[in-house]
């Protein structure tokens, strides 16, 4: 059994920290969330919610059954309990863990209806602030504030050093978008990744999500960039294969979830977000580095894919081209090889073939 303790409030350093202890085999942890001090007053203390998503992953890891001891939202208990659980333990043929509470409220707490995003500015990232821009989206469902979670995605290589120097150049990154976008960007720190010790890939869904539901004061709708397009989707190692099923479930009283951009290939995103001026300056795809290096595996997909678009010069600023260029030939045959194994790249040799790319490419 797990247990999750009701969370609480504690100042660190001029930020402020949202903890909650959590006991395995008697053995007591703390998971936490911290921030600026000028959101504090948002931090969800009258939920375990955002604890209970948190430490999910380590419950099905172990095969412990949870309970939480405090106040839980109705609504994600149902989720979780009869949905979301057991279809994860499917895919991944885990145990069926329960999730046990003797407090559930369905009541919603009192909320500043805040629309929120994450802002990494990569391809997914911006073409979800692209998309809610412009008199179609009403009034309740523009965005109103960024969010930056260091939940993970900074820790997937390097030493602590260079995690903790790539998370902070990257908020900083985002922080400057964010302004120019005039909206505030809200960046939590938190130890789940060393409480779960688990793949990013596997969990990052359900980490941020976790991040999110400790501002249920502050948001009531909150659009998570996806990662794919929902018909080409198949359940994997990723759960961003399956957001467009989760999210929902991972919705409270308070905050809904939606999955944006699903209806999308990355080809059509790439094209939205090559219209989009500010990605000009600000796009970053890069595994490794704030200015693209262009070599990565996300650089020259991204990179390939706007020379397809002819968009590819727009973004010398922010990629590194001339090393992109001395290897485009060869990641074309990557790319034609592999087309039937992998749907990004197919998405990417249909768009060569609709454009009739490697014909041009062969005349000049």
């Amino acid at each position: 059994m797990i247990t999750i303790h009701q969370p609480e409030k504690v100042n660190i350093n001029g930020n402020v920290r949202l903890q909650a202890i959590y006991e395995i085999d008697g053995i007591k942890s703390v998971l936490w969330y911290e921030t600026d001090n000028k959101y504090g007053q948002y931090m969800t203390t009258e939920r375990v919610d955002a604890f209970l998503v948190g430490l999910l992953w380590l419950g099905l890891k172990k095969g412990r059954n949870i309970q939480v001891r405090g106040p839980l939202s109705e609504k994600l208990y149902y989720g979780l309990n009869h949905h979301l659980i057991p279809l994860i333990a499917q895919i991944y043929k885990y145990k069926p863990i329960q999730i046990q509470c003797d407090h559930l409220i369905s009541t919603p707490l009192s909320n500043e209806g805040g629309v929120g995003t994450g802002l990494s500015c990569g391809i997914d990232s911006l073409c979800t602030v692209y998309e809610h821009q412009g008199k179609s989206i009403p009034e309740h469902y523009q965005i109103t504030h960024f969010t930056f979670f260091n939940t993970g995605s900074n820790q997937m290589m390097g030493s602590k050093q260079w995690q903790e120097k790539i998370f902070q150049e990257r908020a900083a990154w985002a922080k400057a978008c964010a302004a120019e976008l005039g909206k505030e960007l809200i960046v939590v720190d938190s130890n789940i990744h060393e409480v779960l010790k688990m793949s990013f890939v596997r969990t990052h869904t359900l980490r941020n999500i976790s991040a999110l539901l400790v501002f249920q004061k502050l948001f009531q709708v909150y659009y998570y960039s996806a990662g794919y397009h929902i018909l080409n989707s198949k359940f994997n190692q990723d759960s961003a294969s399956y957001d467009a099923i989760s999210l929902p479930l991972l919705s409270t009283e308070n905050v809904n979830f939606y999955s944006a951009g699903s209806n999308y290939s990355r080809v059509q995103k790439t094209q939205m977000v090559s219209n989009f001026k500010i990605s000009y300056k600000y796009l970053n795809v890069c595994l490794f580095k704030i200015k693209n290096c262009g070599r990565c595996l996300k650089c020259k997909r991204t990179l390939l894919t706007l020379d397809i678009l002819g968009a590819i010069e727009k973004y010398r600023n922010v990629f590194n081209l001339d090393a992109f260029y001395k290897i485009k030939d060869s990641y074309i045959q990557e790319v034609i090889a592999s087309r039937n194994a992998d749907p990004l790249y197919k998405d990417i040799y249909d768009e060569m073939i609709r454009r009739r790319y490697l014909k041009q490419k062969n005349d000049t």
